[in-house]
């Protein structure tokens, strides 16, 4: 059978002589090409086009009072890659040539000039030209690795359906989907499996959602969703949840069955904006608040999320200019020993002045610089700040102080960091070993053979290292059981409730005996009273820290 027999060829010819020569010159230069179909003049050819699917185009450049030119536009509105458009010319105009090549034609033939072997060599080359060029549309419009569309035409098909909302008052929701642990099995398991993860995710999303849907990978592990054809909102919450059904098993990957989790952000098309960029916005936005919520979850923006993104922006801001201009403190408190009343360590910790109260709220900041990873450029001052303080105090020949700084984990997930401390003890070798590094849960510390090879590396250089709010964290026990651990502080919350409550009493012993039995120093955290303080005593806890003993102080 003849490899073009299926193909189905329009010729758009005012002139039915010159229709006929070109059909009979087609079948004998390509044989048996299928259904050949004429278009007399320009209106006939306009609703064929607009209704019929052809493979091939023929157009006459001359069609009484209008041009062939014209169709070629109708016929690239019909297709992302259109087929074959060949232009047919009784003169040889190069301007006409020009214009035919601008609109989109794939050749320019000369009716003179037509014959069998020119129809079949053209027929052949455009054909080849179209398959490399839909290869390289579907290159520039999905995903190599998942076969999902990709950002790039998702965007696409975002506005076209802002349009179409438009039309039908009907709402559409864009949700954006992120994993929350995949750099731990990109880390772990390697880029391999963390590619078989996104391709078999994919495939779970396509099954996942409805066929009116659209699901797009736009990088990394980050995914889109267009649920279109909602009738009310309430059933926006029950095609998040069907997607969030889908990892609620565990996927195989090498033969291991991984967990993973997602983080969901839904944004509605129009209640929340009306404009595609703010649309991509706002579900970012739910996302991340998703995932400050915990993660595994999803949650929908709204304006009060929107005012708090405003607030965060601004804040943001400022907080980066602070530290560019050395604004920010270090106040000292002190960790006292309990059985002496000795000043063991001094805990660094982090103010930023305000003109209007005193000091900005760090809880807040620290938020702020969490999310948008200022956190390691603040990280990176205090260090620097805590060890030039060290020198000050060497130089001065006080050598009895010891510093202790907070660093959170996107601080350890940074090689920067690692490389900062590393180069700050290597030039003076004995900072290390007055430094001891808080480790918070804010953002918990992936258990990783590279998270710990990089604790070992500081630790083997002299750098202590504590597990700070201890007691309040699910990962503190796995700190203890996998980190090179010296010492624990007791979260103030458990601590201001022993003379109280009879459950952080045990929970407070408990933990003094855990410290003794792992030979870890214990610190209190939150000590304010003189009974807490006799308690702890009696309760042989070695360490106190707390506005008992000094509020945090400038140095």
């Amino acid at each position: 059978m003849n490899k073009y027999s299926k193909f189905k060829i329009l010729i758009v010819e005012d002139d039915e002589d010159d229709y006929v020569l070109l059909e009979e010159l087609l079948i004998e230069a390509i044989g048996d090409v299928g259904a050949i179909h004429w278009a007399e003049d320009f209106k006939s050819a306009q609703a064929k086009i607009a209704t019929e699917h052809f493979d091939f185009y023929f157009l006459d450049n001359r069609l009484g009072a209008e041009l062939g030119l014209e169709l070629i536009v109708e016929i690239k509105q019909q297709f992302a890659t259109a087929p074959p458009i060949i232009m047919l010319s009784g003169v040889d105009d190069y301007q006409t040539d020009l214009d035919a090549m601008e609109k989109g034609a794939d050749d320019y033939i000369i009716k003179s000039e037509l014959t069998s072997h020119l129809l079949e060599r053209t027929f052949r080359y455009s054909l080849k030209s179209k398959d490399l060029e839909a290869k390289l549309a579907k290159l520039a419009h999905f995903d190599t690795l998942t076969g999902l569309y990709n950002r790039s035409l998702f965007n696409e098909l975002l506005v076209k359906a802002i349009q179409q909302s438009e039309r039908s008052g009907q709402k559409f929701a864009l949700v954006t989907l992120d994993l929350d642990n995949f750099k731990f099995i990109n880390d772990n398991y390697g880029h391999p499996a963390g590619d078989q993860l996104l391709t078999k995710i994919a495939r779970r999303l396509k099954h996942a959602i409805r066929s009116s849907d659209i699901v797009a990978r736009l990088g990394g592990d980050e995914f889109s969703l267009l649920l279109k054809d909602v009738k009310k909102d309430s059933d926006f919450v029950t095609l998040v949840e069907n997607i969030m059904a889908i990892f609620q098993q565990p996927i195989q990957i090498d033969s291991k069955a991984v967990s993973v989790t997602t983080s969901i952000g839904i944004a509605i098309f129009p209640t929340d904006t009306q404009t595609a960029s703010e649309l991509i916005d706002h579900s970012d936005r739910a996302m991340y608040q998703a995932k400050a919520l915990g993660r595994n979850n999803y949650s929908f923006y709204n304006q009060q999320l929107h005012q708090e993104a405003i607030m965060k922006h601004k804040l943001e801001l400022e907080l980066n200019f602070a530290i560019d201009n050395n604004q920010l403190l270090l106040h000292y408190q002190p960790i006292i020993s309990l059985k002496t009343g000795a000043i063991i360590y001094y805990e660094a910790l982090l103010r930023w002045p305000n003109n209007e109260n005193g000091f900005r709220n760090t809880e807040k900041f620290i938020e702020v610089a969490e999310e948008s990873n200022l956190i390691l450029k603040i990280g990176d001052w205090v260090f620097k700040a805590a060890c030039l303080q060290l020198k000050a105090w060497a130089k001065q020949g006080i050598k009895d102080r010891h510093i202790a700084i907070n660093a959170s984990a996107n601080q350890f997930n940074s090689d920067d960091f690692i490389e900062l401390v590393a180069k700050y003890v290597k030039e003076t070798p004995e900072l290390a070993k007055k430094l001891t590094i808080e480790l918070t849960e804010r953002k918990p510390l992936v258990i990783s053979p590279k998270t710990v090879n990089r604790l070992m590396v500081l630790s083997t250089l002299g750098v202590k290292f504590s597990v700070d709010d201890f007691g309040t964290g699910h990962s503190s026990i796995s700190y203890l059981r996998a980190f090179p651990m010296n010492s624990i502080k007791i979260d103030k919350s458990i601590i201001q409730n022993i003379l109280t409550s009879h459950e952080d009493l045990a929970l407070c012993t408990a933990i003094i005996a855990l410290g003794k039995a792992l030979n870890l120093d214990v610190i209190a955290e939150g000590v304010e009273t003189e009974e807490i303080n006799n308690l702890l005593s009696s309760l042989a806890c070695p360490y106190g820290q707390g506005y008992l003993y000094s509020k945090p102080m400038p140095l």
